[in-house]
């Protein structure tokens, strides 16, 4: 399984625009084969919001970065953002 952490810092102003596109991203995302879940988070600090992804390989994670709907709507989510995107990967441990 592949997790992934993504975080985007969005301006104030472009709050709604961000939350639209999120949407969309959202519902076609669930769709694919090997999402398992899919999830945004709004962080405590001021536009901070992060999505939280379970993939079933990091192969479906691959696939997924490649879609119409995420090659289209992640550019013009950084567009929104008054940060650089951080994304992390990380794997879960059984403990």
């Amino acid at each position: 399984m592949q997790h992934v952490v993504a975080k985007l810092t969005i301006r104030p102003e472009k709050t709604e625009q961000f939350l639209a596109c999120a949407k969309e991203l959202i519902q076609a995302t669930r769709k694919e084969t090997g999402c398992l879940s899919y999830v945004l988070h709004q962080g405590t600090e001021p536009g901070a919001y992060f999505f939280i992804e379970d993939w079933a390989s990091k192969a479906a994670l691959d696939a997924h970065m490649q879609t119409e709907h995420f090659t289209r709507i992640i550019p013009q989510m950084v567009e929104l953002s008054s940060a650089e995107p951080r994304l992390e990967l990380t794997i879960p441990l059984s403990l």
